[in-house]
């Protein structure tokens, strides 16, 4: 039930977003923060690098794994590394898929275009219609997650990193306020998901 709640203020937060926030926020953003020149030029073309850093990411971390398990060795360090080589893979993925599907344009497009409808369903191949989920929010959430869950010492740390990541997304104007709040779920579900899925494979081996 409580997952159900959560998910339910998700879809409603992120209707009202897209409905009120959304597109208030972005032009406020253009008129007070990329009227700034030199803020404005260099976030212009900001680089993702998403795809090198899933794939180092996991490579790097079922590498460990591997490494780990060859000494055998049975902990939670172990089932980190390799939860979290396959969860980048996956939330990647998921978040590709997710774009693709509702196709709705960049920020930064719609501000040029005002009068265009966000949403163009099955956008392939197109730049600029991927705003909805943030990958970003959907792959590094997974990663907050799990170090979350399995290194709760710095938890504030990982807050502190997703609540930044989401405020880079937005001021930049690279994301709609609804891009990221969907984006954050995403990245929760994708996590618990892959979790249940590896975890609960390796304990019933």
């Amino acid at each position: 039930m409580r997952s159900v709640g959560l998910m339910v203020v998700v879809l409603a937060t992120s209707l009202l977003a897209i409905f009120y926030v959304d597109a208030p926020v972005a032009l406020w953003i253009k008129a007070h923060l990329l009227s700034y020149a030199p803020f404005h030029d260099y976030t212009s073309n900001l680089p993702s690098h998403l795809f090198w850093v899933v794939l180092i990411g996991s490579t790097v971390s079922l590498s460990f794994y591997l490494y780990l398990r060859k000494l055998g060795e049975n902990s939670p360090r172990r089932d980190f590394f390799l939860l979290l080589g396959l969860v980048l893979p996956v939330a990647f993925i998921v978040k590709h898929v997710l774009k693709l599907w509702f196709g709705r344009i960049g920020v930064r497009l719609w501000l040029s275009n005002p009068d265009a409808y966000q949403v163009h369903w099955f956008q392939v191949g197109k730049r600029w219609y991927d705003a909805f989920p943030s990958g970003h929010m959907v792959v590094f959430m997974t990663v907050f997650m799990a170090l979350w869950q399995f290194y709760p010492r710095w938890r504030r740390w990982y807050a502190a990193g997703a609540v930044l990541l989401a405020v880079a997304l937005i001021i930049t104007n690279y994301h709609y306020l609804s891009d990221v709040i969907a984006g954050t779920y995403i990245g929760m579900l994708v996590y618990w998901a892959t979790r249940r899925a590896v975890l609960g494979a390796r304990k019933r081996a």
